[in-house]
């Protein structure tokens, strides 16, 4: 017991305090470079290709621009596509709000205009309200512009740097390890590495699918901006529970015009695009990419909402991904070859 009482282990000890003490505090900082850490998995087997012709500093770089160069060139068109019907969405969109409340305010439930259990003149007369506060907060709006710039910048350089020195910080990181434990360190690290790298690959291709079985269910009922629909509903997929119910409350706007007959259909195609996402396209994909069952990314996504916020929902299967590589690595590993060692001594 002694033996492991000295200066060394007590410090290594209170460093760990420290860091659990610290780790909420820095939650934010630390899902930014582990967002980057996930996107530079996923580009690292490219990375690893580009390295036979070229240096792994130059590798990166091209790996980092050519990504951000495919995102924008598809994003590009697609906004500028959609540029048209944006700006007749912004137009009309008063108009719209207004017919809505007349719509509402006509709205009958078994005899009983819904306007007499709801007053719609506050919500006009709330209308220049809302609008000074737009006003208000304008700064604060063009600061939070700022802020994401910012951050986007940071996390391409921080992907850069993990792509290009991704072999000198392995070797640090397993220098905290004994001798004895470096080489399982290293295996265990390559396996996240490559789990978590499918994450992107996964979510990227889930939410392609789910924008354009949705983009096609609104073409074939007649919704107007169903391009600009379907790509809200595909890119707001990447956020559980959350993006879906904001993209249908989006769409329902737009459509309840249409009658009552295509909004039930609207739905119904909306719940039916979520099935075929949920249970068919995602676990497919995540199964393919990250071996990964459905109910941990479920678990994971309450415990990421619970204590890492909005950042840790969209990462939750990169982190359910993570714990599990290290419970079967660290613990079910172990067991089941000390459980075929007796059986075979057994025997």
């Amino acid at each position: 017991m002694k033996k492991y009482l000295n200066a060394k282990n007590l410090i290594f000890l209170l460093l760990v305090i420290f860091l659990i003490y610290l780790i909420p505090k820095i939650s934010n900082i630390i899902m930014l470079f582990f967002a980057a850490y996930v996107i530079a998995c996923a580009l690292n087997p490219f990375v690893l290709k580009m390295q036979k012709k070229v240096s792994r500093n130059t590798a990166s770089i091209i790996a980092v621009l050519v990504s951000s160069l495919a995102v924008f060139a598809l994003f590009l068109p697609i906004f500028l596509i959609a540029y048209k019907e944006i700006g007749a969405l912004i137009s009309y969109l008063p108009q719209k709000v207004m017919a809505l409340i007349q719509y509402l305010s006509s709205f009958s439930i078994f005899g009983h205009k819904l306007a007499e259990f709801i007053s719609m003149d506050k919500f006009v007369n709330a209308s220049p309200d809302v609008a000074q506060n737009i006003v208000n907060h304008s700064w604060s709006f063009t600061m939070g512009i700022f802020q994401i710039f910012v951050v986007i910048v940071a996390l391409t350089m921080i992907i850069y740097y993990l792509l290009a020195d991704k072999d000198y910080l392995k070797k640090k990181f397993i220098e905290f390890f004994p001798p004895m434990y470096k080489e399982k360190a290293s295996s265990i690290l390559s396996t996240i590495s490559l789990r978590v790298g499918g994450f992107v690959r996964a979510q990227i291709l889930s939410m392609a699918s789910v924008g354009i079985m949705m983009t096609i269910v609104l073409i074939l009922l007649g919704v107007d901006y169903s391009f600009l629909l379907g790509l809200i509903t595909g890119v707001l997929d990447i956020v559980p529970l959350l993006g879906p119910t904001i993209a249908i409350i989006a769409i329902l706007l737009v459509a309840y015009p249409l009658g009552i007959v295509k909004v039930i259909l609207i739905i119904a195609g909306f719940l039916l695009v979520q099935q075929l996402s949920n249970y068919t396209v995602r676990p497919i994909l995540f199964g393919k990419f990250m071996q990964l069952h459905p109910l941990m990314i479920f678990l994971a996504l309450f415990l990421a909402e619970q204590f890492l916020g909005f950042w840790g929902v969209i990462l939750s299967p990169a982190i359910a991904a993570m714990i599990c590589v290290l419970i079967d690595e660290l613990y079910l590993a172990p067991i089941n070859e000390n459980q075929i060692k007796d059986n075979a001594d057994a025997e």
